[in-house]
């Protein structure tokens, strides 16, 4: 519930399962779309390496990473927050798609990073969004990217 949004826990979960709800939708409405949602570490409390990201989609022409964040601030995020940012980077390399979805739990609205948002060396100490629209939901913020039907 949003009732728990004072616990950052608690935020991020519910940024997540936002996220998860809409995927499955998708997935129950394509039979050409699909995901997964990886093992979170933190949750399994360090019995595997944390993965790459939140979730993992796919349809024809289309393979991609979606990784979930939940934010005080109204339009930056820190890098102790991306830390898998390198992975991510690499793995785009190879031709994979990513997109880092932030909840702004103080404004209780979405934005949404592409992988181009964050280009390709260097970690400043955080990202300045201001620049990517504010979304009241996290479905409007993935429908933004053109991945979605």
């Amino acid at each position: 519930s949003k009732s728990s949004l004072n616990d950052p826990a608690d935020r991020g979960k519910w940024a997540e399962k936002q996220v998860h709800s809409f995927l499955d939708s998708q997935a129950s409405r394509f039979a050409m779309f699909s995901f997964e949602r990886l093992p979170d570490a933190r949750a399994a409390r360090g019995r595997f390496k944390a993965m790459v990201a939140d979730f993992d989609i796919a349809r024809p022409g289309l393979s991609a990473f979606i990784e979930v964040k939940c934010s005080h601030h109204d339009y930056r995020i820190a890098k102790d927050k991306l830390e898998q940012l390198p992975r991510l980077r690499m793995w785009s390399l190879a031709g994979r798609e990513f997109a880092v979805v932030i909840y702004h739990s103080e404004l209780n609205k979405w934005r949404i990073a592409l992988k181009n948002f964050f280009g390709l060396d260097g970690m400043p100490a955080s990202w300045d969004l201001r620049e990517l629209p504010l979304f009241d939901s996290a479905e409007e913020a993935l429908r933004s990217t053109g991945w979605f039907r």
